[in-house]
């Protein structure tokens, strides 16, 4: 995913609190929080805003007061005027000792609701998670989407801290998609990513919506059928650019659609034209208003694949023919690969057997190996571009599947920490999609690895265990 990085240091901490903003921040010690929350909390106070504090374990209120105190002189008299106040976790999130995502935010709106009157420019909050354990966390999940949906309109801002130790690479990416920004610590400083792709995605598909609405607005009446294929495509495409996973491919998802969807407005012009001639052709109207519907029939399909790739569900763990998922993934990135001079090779085995997993999460791996291979090979001119994709039976009992690049290559130094959650060889790179993918491929039974190509290149290799049972 490409991202947009802001100015590095504490103080961005506190410059990030802008209004509608709903951002987290993964810490490592806990130095590194209090740094945190401190720029942040001084921020707000300098600013005339009042600021709510939930602390938990490793901070205690105390250790919290002291360290905000050392930077915030007057900070007793903030406390004295309910500027500031600093409560434990347990006051918020687990009142009556059980977390309860509904008490939770009726008990953060009537907070909010007591200060919104009191004159202050603004509220910025941060609560920190560490009390949060595996049976909340989709709960949980849910009342940070809750958050997103009201926080737009408000004077409000709000920060939420995760100890990286207790997140594994899932609740990462549980995390960073229901926040806007992430704060992560790099080279000693702070660092804020945002998706520039998904800013550059929404841009894109709203001049398509509008271009698509026009055309379609004129042909309502004689075209109802093909019209509204057209709606449903747009909205199901709306839906895409909020999955930041999706940013890389706008190009290539932009050409895949423009095709069928040229093809329906091509088909449209020609039905209307039958119509109108005297006396109406009415054959051959049909004949364009079918292909009309098969055009937007195929635009559908397009965003219906996308948008089950990354939709949010649990895992479904079913018999999947890789081979299937394999060229799935392909259909998706052609246009990205043509685009960027890449050459897709496919040697796929035959009368492969069935892996037992989840044909999304599966799907998640080819593409993320797939584009970032593409990517290693964007950087050199001095040698043909080649993406080449195999499948193989490894062992009698489990399947092998490489995806290998003749791109840049991986430095020896530092091939151990490229699974590492943020670690990132790309300029503007997030370093989440390595990580991710090995949780998927171990979860399933099987590994993942890196190897370096001769002369140039690397091949990222994994192997799945074998359905062997359910074949015949």
């Amino acid at each position: 995913m490409e991202t947009e990085m802001r100015k590095p240091g504490t103080d961005v901490i506190g410059d990030m609190a802008t209004w509608g903003a709903h951002f987290c921040l993964f810490y490592e010690t806990k130095q590194d929080l209090l740094d945190a929350l401190i720029s942040y909390c001084k921020s707000g106070l300098e600013n005339e805003e009042y600021c709510l504090w939930i602390v938990a374990e490793p901070v205690t209120i105390e250790e919290a007061k002291e360290a905000l105190k050392d930077a915030v002189p007057d900070l007793e008299r903030y406390l004295a005027d309910c500027r500031v106040e600093i409560v434990p976790a347990s006051d918020i999130f687990l009142q009556g000792g059980k977390f309860d995502g509904k008490r939770v935010a009726d008990t953060m709106t009537a907070k909010l609701a007591s200060v919104s009157g009191k004159g202050y420019a603004g509220v910025r909050v941060t609560g920190d998670t560490s009390w949060l354990t595996k049976r909340d966390w989709s709960h949980f999940c849910e009342l940070e989407e809750g958050i997103n949906e009201m926080i737009g309109n408000q004077r409000l801002a709000l920060l939420c801290t995760y100890p990286l130790a207790g997140c594994g690479a899932f609740e990462i990416l549980d995390t960073v998609r229901t926040h806007q920004f992430v704060l992560a610590r790099r080279h000693g400083s702070w660092v804020v990513l945002e998706s520039a792709a998904l800013k550059r995605a929404k841009a894109e598909i709203k001049l398509l919506n509008e271009e698509l609405e026009r055309r379609v607005v004129e042909r309502t009446s004689e075209l109802m059928k093909a019209s509204e294929a057209l709606r449903e495509a747009q909205a199901e495409l709306a839906r895409v650019t909020r999955l930041t996973a999706m940013g890389e491919l706008t190009a290539s998802i932009g050409h895949e659609l423009n095709q069928p969807l040229a093809g329906a407005v091509a088909n449209s012009d020609a039905c209307l034209a039958w119509l109108s001639s005297q006396p109406p052709n009415l054959d051959e109207a049909r004949a364009a208003a079918e292909r009309t519907v098969e055009a937007t029939t195929r635009a559908t399909d397009i965003v219906r694949r996308i948008r089950v790739l990354f939709k949010k569900a649990a895992p479904e763990k079913m018999r999947v023919n890789i081979n299937e998922v394999i060229e799935e993934t392909l259909a998706l990135i052609r246009s990205e690969a043509l685009r960027k001079n890449v050459s897709l090779q496919t040697e796929l085995g035959s009368q492969l057997p069935p892996v037992l997993g989840d044909r999304v999460q599966l799907q998640q791996v080819m593409l993320n190996l797939i584009i970032n291979g593409i990517e290693a090979m964007s950087r050199v001119d001095d040698w043909p571009r080649q993406l080449r994709i195999r499948s193989a039976r490894h062992d009698p009992n489990q399947l092998l599947v490489s995806i290998g690049d003749s791109g840049v290559g991986i430095d020896a130094q530092v091939i151990d920490r490229i699974f590492e959650p943020f670690y990132t060889t790309k300029p503007q790179g997030i370093g989440m999609g390595l990580a991710i993918s090995r949780s998927i491929i171990e979860a399933h039974g099987g590994r993942l690895w890196p190897e370096a190509n001769t002369p140039n290149g690397a091949t990222f290799q994994c192997t799945l265990p074998a359905e062997i049972e359910s074949v015949q």
